[in-house]
């Protein structure tokens, strides 16, 4: 490092200099408010393994599909039923499939390509038909113990009205009835009751 008689540079080296200025930036940005503090994003923050995190900032696409991931979880869940008594039961097939999950196993559109034109669904009926169900004898499933497998089998139907429509370069609007039928099988654990007596003292 050269200094003249006018101009004197510092005495520390440059990288010594820069050292310390990250040093001082890392106390002083993990000290603020809120850089220190627990976020929610923490589980997938890059740093996660090392200990340190912050608020990773992601795309709305990657938000929608993180939600449509977590909505799938919960309903994708096997649940277990508690015994059904003998005499008066109740049918077995009691939680038909929702529309909305109906309208998730349709077979997915393209929407369209704008400017030119465009396409969308409207009027969407929904008809749910049960066309089967089946109890499978006592088994043993771990984590779950004695329990029987209902099977449930709904047939859904859904009528709606496929519209195409464009304004450039040539207007038109088309109108298309379609129909689209969906089987879908809703499966469930049902705990296996003992004998009548079991709970009575001898």
């Amino acid at each position: 490092m050269t200094r003249s008689a006018r101009h004197q540079g510092p005495k520390a080296p440059r990288w010594v200099r820069g050292l310390l200025t990250g040093a001082l930036l890392a106390v002083f940005s993990t000290n603020m408010a809120g850089c220190g503090l627990s976020y929610v994003f923490r589980n997938i923050s890059p740093l996660h393994v090392t200990g340190w995190s912050f608020a990773w900032p992601i795309l709305p696409s990657q938000q929608q599909r993180l939600e449509n991931d977590m909505k799938r979880e919960e309903r994708d869940r096997v649940p277990i039923l508690d015994p059904i008594p003998g005499e008066f039961a109740p049918p077995t097939c009691l939680d038909p499939p929702t529309e909305y999950e109906v309208f998730e196993k349709i077979p997915k559109f393209r929407n369209g390509s704008p400017p030119f034109y465009e396409t969308q669904r409207n009027n969407c009926r929904f008809l749910i038909e049960k066309i089967g169900e089946k109890v499978d004898p006592v088994k043993i499933y771990p984590l779950a113990g004695p329990c029987q497998l209902v099977h449930c089998h709904y047939k859904c139907t859904v009528y709606f009205d496929e519209l195409y429509w464009s304004d450039y370069p040539i207007p038109f609007n088309h109108r298309k009835a379609r129909v689209e039928v969906v089987y879908i099988d809703k499966d469930h654990l049902r705990r296996a009751a003992g004998p009548a007596n079991a709970a009575t003292p001898p």
